[in-house]
């Protein structure tokens, strides 16, 4: 059996690498979509989707009426997102926008601004952090609010990350008919609080060759306390701590960390 490997690093690059598996291993994601649903009820639109990736969260936003900016940095993402809209019929309501999400400039504001799943675990150091919760302000209508939808770290399951090669999920891909595996393997540093992730996919053509496109990518490990100052560093006001897609209130072993800050 003949392997051939591509390797990605964290960013857009990474992105750009396995934008092609991620509807098929990520997408199938839709638990946190009712709590996206009802804070654009609440807040009305338009929604800037930050880190909108494939269109995940955009597509039922704007099937449900809502006018949806999104942005992220990686083009291939930002590919399978429009070609996702147009078949749908919803491309004129989203606006879709390559650009760092930490400095990008629109010139319109937004009641409703949703980081998801994890997104902002991207962001190291405070400097970096900052210039993103205050670039994402400065894009809110007075009244608006941002959500910042993270993992709520348990430690235990953390500290037991050892960098073996775990499966977590095989299909058949619909464009190539080419049989994917899919693995990641997690290492921690709690001190200075970063999950090393690598994904790993492993395709096998026709002839037998596995072909392996590998990304890597470096998660913050982020406590609410520490999300909590950061928010309030960047000038949001009051910030209500939720634990889970129903909306429940945050406690210490919620499995969700969300952050819904006022301007």
């Amino acid at each position: 059996m003949k392997m051939a490997t591509s390797l990605q690093p964290d960013g857009s690059a990474g992105f750009d690498a396995i934008a092609r598996f991620y509807d098929a291993h990520h997408g199938r994601l839709r638990d946190d979509i009712p709590a996206v649903m009802a804070y654009a009820r609440r807040y009305g639109g338009p929604v800037l989707d930050l880190g909108v990736g494939t269109g995940r969260l955009a597509l039922p936003l704007a099937q449900a009426g809502y006018e949806v900016v999104g942005v992220d940095n990686s083009a291939a993402m930002l590919s399978r997102a429009r070609r996702r809209l147009e078949v749908a019929g919803l491309a004129e309501r989203v606006q879709l926008v390559q650009a760092d999400f930490t400095s990008f400039q629109l010139d319109r504001t937004f009641a409703l601004a949703w980081c998801g799943y994890n997104g902002f675990l991207h962001l190291h150091g405070q400097k970096e952090q900052l210039a993103a919760l205050r670039c994402w302000r400065r894009h809110l209508q007075p009244g608006g609010v941002l959500v910042i939808d993270v993992e709520n770290p348990q430690l235990e399951r953390l500290a037991a990350l050892d960098g073996s090669l775990e499966l977590a999920g095989f299909w058949q891909d619909e464009e190539t008919g080419h049989t994917v595996h899919a693995f990641y393997a997690g290492q921690v540093s709690l001190a200075d609080q970063v999950q090393d992730l690598r994904l790993f996919y492993d395709e096998i053509l026709a002839d037998g060759t596995v072909r392996r496109t590998t990304a890597r990518f470096a998660l913050h490990i982020l406590f609410r306390r520490e999300l909590d100052l950061l928010l309030r560093l960047a000038g949001f006001g009051a910030v209500e701590w939720l634990g889970d897609y129903e909306l429940t209130p945050w406690e210490p072993d919620s499995p969700r960390l969300l952050a819904a800050a006022t301007v």
